[in-house]
């Protein structure tokens, strides 16, 4: 039997769950670093030949699902961030770009 990712609650087959997919993925909003001279580009490549093909990936794109039972969906899309914990207001909905 499923149990909630969040509580732990028992989901029994049939019941009403949900999947809660986040996908991660690096920003680019357009503005590219001043352009460096051939030496930084190349000190650079030779950076990225010691990093692991895997590791790098996750720095550019993660994704992970959670499934949850209604309570805790509901918790979820309140509050997706966390901020209570902290004392912040939930703040306006997401955004994307």
């Amino acid at each position: 039997m499923a149990q909630c990712d969040r509580c732990g609650a028992e989901l029994a087959p049939g019941s009403l769950k949900y999947l809660i997919t986040i996908h991660v993925t690096a920003d680019f909003d357009g503005v590219l670093p001043d352009q460096g001279d051939m030496d930084d580009l190349e000190a650079f490549m030779r950076a990225l030949d010691g990093v692991d093909p895997g590791s790098a990936g996750r720095d550019v794109y993660q994704a992970q699902g959670f499934l949850l039972c209604p309570a805790c969906k509901a918790s979820f899309l309140t509050d997706p961030l966390g901020r209570a914990r902290t004392g912040e207001p939930p703040g306006p909905g997401g955004r994307m770009h």
